[in-house]
């Protein structure tokens, strides 16, 4: 590991300055030479702001203490705090949202309020608003699958015609506007106030202490030879998986290579690289299901989940909470690896044996780069309903969030990582920077809600154990590409 630690000290700058091709707000000292009066020379020590350069520098407008409205989709179990301080309470995540918050609020003198509902509630209610006419909500915070679904029928405002949104700025992310827009033109977008959707970001906790009993190689040695494959993780799980109470069957009581839910199948897919749905020369979605290659995939996500390789896919078993099972399998070690996201090294911040985390593991050696897709179904982007009745402030106050926060906020969310309350070793700084240059997008990780289900399906076709999961794949082909022609259409009706 010796080429691993040598870029370490410079490691944590690089994560706030180049994370997502972000830049981050950790000040660079500089040297400046000065010859004073009497001839001699002296060196000044200056702190330069790296982000600075990307100030939008937008004139502060009054508008007369009007309210900007926030609407958002969460769940009990992560819940969103991109936009939500109430006060300052000393945690620094939380204190930099406030702050930033205030700052814009005293720059435009504006209130800001925010509703708070589960993911599908809150997509209904603001369709509700919308369909009454009624300029009620600046703007939206919902997951992937819901922003796709709001767009594609109209209820959401193409970006660009919102004033002073400035997408070559690095606090807004270029992946997601590339990846989710259809004939040129976006509804939705993360940019750096999208905290929840970084702390979404999957990976692969690993049990140190389990992984040393049995003689497990170095794992992240492993990644920076590119060598962390689905392959190389089936063989540690069938290594590691055994009957502990000797009933003669596994359970989620005994132990575990790998445990985890149906979340996992959609990483393991999105850590290929593959494009469910394409996009032709004019930006226009295809089809992309109907390969060799993706049944080769779907075979593979299959062999590794299989409980015959020493998988434990909790929703396979009745009574067992997908949620907390796996968690309590790390935390208790009786597992060597479990697939989550950031928010769940959160949650893990009270575990006493040691762990680490790995990316996504790539499919084989071949593959150049390990990859992983913005979780759609957790991670929020944001969108403007049609009916806003006052764009310029929504984007004056947009752009500006998206810079204090690319400044100030997302800073503060890595130094938590870093401080040691949640990542408890050098080494999984490298797979931070490794996961946050990873990322990609594809529409079909968002169609969940629009008629074209791939990840439900393919979560079936794991979950249950299909082998006759290219029939059933080829079965959905003309129904899936009937819906795309819709949504074209729909896109190109907005433009009309």
């Amino acid at each position: 590991m010796n080429s691993t630690k040598c870029i370490l000290p410079a490691l944590a700058l690089l994560l706030l300055l180049a994370s997502c091709g972000d830049a981050g707000s950790t000040p660079v000292s500089t040297q400046a030479v000065t010859e004073t009066a009497a001839g001699s020379v002296t060196m000044e020590t200056e702190d330069v702001d790296p982000t600075a350069i990307y100030d939008p520098k937008l004139d502060a407008v009054d508008f007369g203490g009007d309210v900007f409205n926030i609407i958002y989709g969460d769940n009990d179990f992560e819940p969103n705090l991109d936009v939500c301080a109430a006060e300052t309470n000393g945690e620094p995540l939380n204190d930099a949202i406030f702050n930033r918050n205030l700052a814009i609020k005293e720059k435009y003198n504006i209130d800001f309020t925010w509703e708070r509902f589960n993911y599908g509630d809150a997509s209904s209610k603001l369709i509700q608003s919308v369909k009454a006419g009624d300029d009620v909500y600046d703007m939206t915070i919902n997951n992937g699958v819901y922003s796709f679904q709001l767009a594609t029928q109209g209820y959401s405002l193409q970006l660009d015609e919102v004033p002073h949104l400035d997408f070559s700025k690095p606090y807004w992310n270029d992946g997601m506007l590339a990846g989710a827009s259809i004939n040129g033109r976006n509804y939705f977008v993360y940019s750096d106030i999208n905290i929840h959707a970084l702390g979404a970001t999957p990976c692969v906790l690993f049990n140190k202490p389990v992984a040393e009993q049995h003689d497990i190689d170095d794992l992240y040695q492993l990644v920076v030879d590119g060598k962390w494959t689905f392959d190389k993780m089936g063989e540690y799980i069938k290594m590691i998986t055994r009957d502990l109470d000797g009933d003669g069957k596994i359970t989620e009581l005994d132990m575990h290579g790998f445990i985890g839910n149906t979340f996992v199948i959609d990483c393991f897919l999105s850590g290929t690289g593959y494009q469910t749905i394409t996009k032709d020369a004019d930006d226009l979605p295809i089809l992309n299901i109907q390969s060799e290659e993706y049944y080769n995939i779907v075979g593979a996500i299959q062999e590794i989940c299989s409980a015959d390789n020493g998988s434990y896919i909790c929703d396979r078993y009745s009574g067992v909470d997908r949620e907390y099972a796996p968690m309590d399998a790390l935390e208790q070690d009786r597992a060597l690896f479990w697939i989550a996201n950031l928010k769940g090294v959160e949650r893990m911040r009270n575990m006493e044996s040691a762990f680490g985390i790995l990316p996504i593991p790539k499919l084989n050696e071949a593959q150049e780069d390990y990859k992983i897709h913005y979780q759609a179904n957790i991670g929020g982007a944001m969108s403007v309903p049609v009916t806003v009745s006052n764009p310029d402030m929504v984007g004056r106050v947009l752009e500006d969030m998206s810079y204090l926060s690319m400044r100030d906020v997302k800073p503060a969310y890595i130094d938590v990582l870093l401080e040691g309350k949640f990542l408890r070793d050098e080494e999984s700084l490298v797979t931070l920077e490794i996961m946050f240059d990873s990322y990609y997008s594809d529409i079909g990780f968002m169609t969940g809600s629009s008629g074209i289900t791939i990840l439900n399906d393919l979560r079936d076709y794991v979950k249950d154990n299909r082998s006759d999961y290219v029939s059933r794949i080829e079965k959905k082909i003309k129904g899936f590409s009937k819906r795309i022609e819709q949504i074209i259409e729909k896109y190109q009706e907005e433009i009309e």
